[in-house]
């Protein structure tokens, strides 16, 4: 039913990690696995009577709706970020180039093909360009500086953790560096 060991959170397709069309995870059965799964899981959830696991997440979102948390976590997320128009050129053309900067270094050292030498570089430019764009959406917070800012640290999220990642599966393949062998 897609339950996770946190209640209230619910998984399917890559993350619920069934199985169903084996370690190779490319678009057609990825999605065809969230749609199947996703479903079940809505369905499950959506049982409020089920005494199993629909009930805490129906629970969970009917208390979070009422006790008036979600209005605002919501304001303090956009809090300060302008209705639009509001940021530069400057800062929208830097969020630009340091997007454009992010996606290489994704493509080249976090892709299909990955070395530890090569993720420890991207860790690093991670780390740089998530500075960068924290730093520029504080100067000028629009949906371009937010959505680098997410995007960098998203990218970190998954460097790290194929960083510590040592079994290839699927079309991911970690080629070990001469050091590691």
């Amino acid at each position: 039913h897609g339950r996770t060991t946190l209640r209230g959170l619910y998984a399917a397709g890559e993350a619920a990690r069934t199985g169903l069309h084996g370690g190779n995870r490319l678009a057609s059965t990825s999605l065809l696995e969230g749609l199947v799964y996703g479903a079940a899981v809505a369905d499950f959830v959506g049982a409020c009577g089920d005494e199993d696991g629909g009930r805490d997440a129906a629970e969970l979102a009917r208390d979070v709706l009422h006790s008036g948390r979600a209005d605002l976590l919501l304001d303090e997320t956009l809090a300060g970020v302008p209705d639009g128009g509001g940021a530069s050129a400057r800062a929208v053309s830097d969020a630009a180039r340091l997007l454009n900067r992010l996606k290489r270094t994704m493509w080249d050292d976090v892709g299909l093909v990955r070395t530890p030498r090569g993720l420890d570089r991207a860790l690093d430019r991670l780390a740089e360009i998530g500075a960068e764009a924290e730093e520029l959406f504080r100067e000028a917070p629009c949906a371009e500086t937010s959505g680098l800012r997410d995007a960098a640290e998203a990218g970190a999220g998954v460097a790290g953790a194929a960083r510590e990642n040592r079994v290839s599966r699927g079309a991911h393949t970690i080629l070990l560096d001469e050091e590691d062998t």
